[in-house]
């Protein structure tokens, strides 16, 4: 596939899934029913935190792509990551407050350094590495949300869980196609 045909897919793609997640942030802004036991509560909890990391990572990540990236397809990409990510963020910042759990908006402490490590390159070699992380990234949140859909009973965890899963797979495939 070109250089167009690609973009164009990205494009396509994205419109798609940041419509999901925005149909997703309304429903949950506008209130879905709320049950949770105690020990499913603290699960529920860990995995807001753990998700709200790990997508403020995405969006970190995404952002100096945008500036540091030479292959437009990766450019592309990476707006789309900072689109989609920041929708997610907010949505999952409603979640997280609808059941009283405070989240950060910084990456954990690992992914911070490895941020550090990526913003230090420049060019081809940029280009490559951030093509790498959001592979193995998206792949690591998807078992995140993977091991979340297992464990956790919660109604409106669960529907963010089922919305997202979907797109954090298509984004590690998106990714898998840019050219690395």
């Amino acid at each position: 596939m070109n250089e167009r045909g690609i973009l164009s897919t990205i494009r396509k793609r994205g419109r798609a899934v940041t419509g999901a997640v925005r149909a997703y942030a309304c429903a949950l802004i506008l209130g879905a029913t709320h049950a949770a036991a105690a020990g499913t509560a603290d699960a529920g909890a860990t995995f807001l935190q753990k998700a709200a990391e790990a997508n403020a990572a995405e969006i970190k990540t995404s952002q100096a792509a945008q500036t540091r990236a030479v292959d437009p397809a990766v450019k592309a990409f990476a707006d789309r990551m900072v689109d989609e990510h920041t929708a997610n963020e907010h949505a999952l910042e409603s979640l997280a407050k609808k059941h009283k759990v405070t989240v950060g908006d910084d990456p954990d402490p690992a992914r911070q350094i490895r941020i550090g490590t990526l913003q230090k390159l420049k060019g081809p070699a940029f280009d490559h590495a951030y093509v790498k992380t959001m592979i193995e990234d998206h792949a690591a949140a998807a078992g995140l949300f993977e091991d979340a859909a297992r464990a956790i009973d919660d109604a409106e965890i669960r529907q963010f869980v089922d919305a997202t899963l979907p797109v954090l797979r298509e984004h590690a495939e998106a990714a898998k196609a840019l050219p690395h």
